[in-house]
Order: structure tokens, then C-alpha cells, then sequence
């Protein structure tokens, strides 16, 4: 690394060292959109100090998380090593993103509703090699037959994860085909289509532009696997709209259970360390292909619960927000 290099926020330095391991040659390519081109920008000219082949594509924004970005760009994907995805959206769960990790191996780094503050302190200033060991120590326990999840705001809800395995997200990049949306990182699994029944109460943050960090909780009601019922006060009139202009029923489908393993990660309305913030859970909604599932959504939208009690099998794997395995 260059002096130049060195004088890089902890956080973008992070991103070509510990967070994809970068490797001199390698291509990155660098996707952003309208709201987002100052954080584009910025990664852009700090990977040129790293990277001699560096390109910027620039997009509108996307509808929600998962759409899918222009065909230009998806065909772009398809060339780079590394994708910084700095954009108002995720693109996680596009299509785009899958087909070019998983055919071409590229490496995926999402870094969608950033600002810049976020590369100086909280979860991108992490130790991402012992997060990386803290998931490995206990991601095989986190999956078994039938998960309750509870929470002091009011959640309780029940669903069956038999025959699901746990997806990880280290918050890192590094093999050939991995993804992930840093400082996010965590274990998730997917709970089995039609089963999930209870009351979420969504007290922490949803990521969408409208929404982030909830001042009044938003009561869903969940029977047969979707949510049919939502209320609360004016955000939980924002999300039933978001929800409704989709006009696909798909959307409402109780897609994934993430713990959120970044202990650097808070709460501050913001997608990636909202998601991540240890001791909560995001409830995906929506599209659940990438978690064994085989709803295929337009949307995939998190929903972060505070400080949960995680119960599988009968057993704690995680009480008021702290580990118990």
C-alpha cells in the first residue's frame, strides 16, 4: 500500500484490504446512481488510487431492493473482479449480481444508502477477520427444525426452518463468487414458505427512504407464511402503501430471519448497519431465493427487531440480544 493509501478513511481502506483482499490487476468497477453519485464518486477516486483499471457506471435509482439494474450495466458485471455497488438500493438480490458471482465469480461489495461519515467510524472501522471467526464459531448452530423469535417490543412469532441451511455474510468479499453488503454481517436462515405465524412488532429501522429508523412501532400481523395486517401510526401507513404500489402478493412473504453479528454496527437509519447491528434481527420480506426458498419477488425488504430472544428447537441461541451458544 501506498502512502497515499494509507491516508484513506479507516473505512474505504478497509474496503480493498480486509474486506475483498485486492489483488494487483484485478478489475473493479464501481456501480452508483443519481442520489448516490457523491458516494460513488468518492469510492471511484479512492480505487483509482489502489487500481489502475477502474470504471464508474452511473444508473437512475432503482424502485426497491433487488430490482434489477440496466442490461449495459449487468453486462458490465459480468467483466470486473470487484463491483462496489454504491447505490440507493441493494442490488443483492438482483439477478445481475447472482448470475455474475456465481458464473463469472465476481466479488460483490455492497455499499447501498451509504454516507460519507460511514467510512470514518461505527462497523466499516470493524475487525472484519474476528467477526469472520465469531460467525464461523456459531453459524452451524443456527438452524434446526422450528425457530421462535420474541422480542420486549411485543414480537412473537413461530415458523419452521427444517431443511434450511444458514446463509453467512462475513461482511466480506474475498473467494472467487462471494457477496456481501459490509458493515453488514450475519447469519441468516429461511423459514419454510406458508409456516411463519405471530405478531412482528418492528421497532428499529427499515431500510427504504421513506421509512429508516421506526419512532413508532409497526405492528405486523402474520398467518400462513405473509404478513395480512399492518398497523401502527404514520410509518406504518408509509410501509402499507410501499408495499401495496407493488400490486404482487409476493411481497409480503416472510422471507429470511438475519441476526445481525457486527458488534461496531448501530441503528442509525441506514440499510447496511442497521441490518448488522449485534443483537438484533432483520425479517426479510418478499423474495427468499437466496435463503432456500423459492418465492420470486420484486422486492426484498428488511425489517429490524431490537434486542430478540432467538429460540430453536426449544433452545436459546440468543436471549435479549446476547449469544447464548
Amino acid at each position: 500500500m501506498s502512502q497515499t493509501t494509507k491516508e484513506m478513511p479507516a473505512g474505504i481502506r478497509n474496503l480493498f484490504t480486509s474486506i475483498t483482499h485486492y489483488k494487483k490487476g484485478e478489475r473493479i468497477l464501481i456501480i452508483t446512481d443519481d442520489n448516490k453519485l457523491e458516494i460513488g464518486q468518492m469510492v471511484y477516486q479512492y480505487a483509482k488510487q489502489v487500481a489502475k483499471d477502474v470504471a464508474m457506471a452511473v444508473m437512475e435509482p432503482r424502485k426497491g431492493h433487488g430490482s434489477e439494474p440496466p442490461e449495459a450495466i449487468a453486462e458490465a458485471m459480468l467483466s470486473c473482479d470487484i463491483c462496489l455497488g454504491a447505490t440507493t438500493m441493494s442490488l443483492y438480490h438482483s439477478q445481475a449480481r447472482n448470475i455474475a458471482c456465481k458464473e463469472k465469480g465476481m466479488r460483490w461489495v455492497g455499499l447501498q444508502d451509504f454516507v460519507p461519515e460511514m467510512f470514518e467510524k461505527g462497523g466499516m472501522t470493524a475487525d472484519f477477520d474476528e467477526i469472520h471467526r465469531e460467525i464461523d464459531r456459531v453459524a452451524h448452530l443456527y438452524q434446526g427444525k422450528q425457530f421462535r423469535l420474541t422480542a420486549s417490543g411485543g414480537t412473537d412469532m413461530t415458523c419452521s426452518v427444517e431443511g434450511r441451511k444458514v446463509v453467512v455474510d462475513y461482511g466480506t468479499a474475498i473467494t472467487p463468487g462471494a457477496a456481501c453488503g459490509t458493515p453488514n454481517a450475519e447469519i441468516a436462515l429461511g423459514p419454510v414458505e406458508g409456516t411463519a405465524e405471530g405478531i412482528l412488532v418492528i421497532d428499529g429501522s427499515i431500510p427504504h427512504p421513506l421509512l429508516n429508523v421506526i419512532e413508532e412501532p409497526i405492528t405486523c400481523k402474520v398467518e400462513r407464511g405473509c404478513i395480512r395486517e399492518i398497523t401502527g401510526g404514520r410509518q406504518a401507513e408509509i410501509l402499507k402503501q410501499v408495499l401495496e404500489e407493488y400490486h404482487d402478493s409476493t411481497v409480503y412473504n416472510v422471507a429470511e430471519l438475519g441476526l445481525g453479528m457486527n458488534p461496531l454496527n448501530e441503528i442509525i437509519g441506514h440499510m447496511a448497519p442497521d441490518e448488522g447491528s449485534y443483537g438484533n434481527i432483520h425479517v426479510g420480506i418478499g423474495k427468499n431465493t437466496g435463503f432456500g426458498g423459492h418465492v420470486m419477488s420484486p422486492l426484498h425488504l428488511d425489517m429490524v427487531v431490537r434486542k430478540i430472544t432467538a429460540e430453536i428447537d426449544g433452545k436459546y441461541f440468543m436471549k435479549d440480544g446476547v449469544l447464548m451458544v
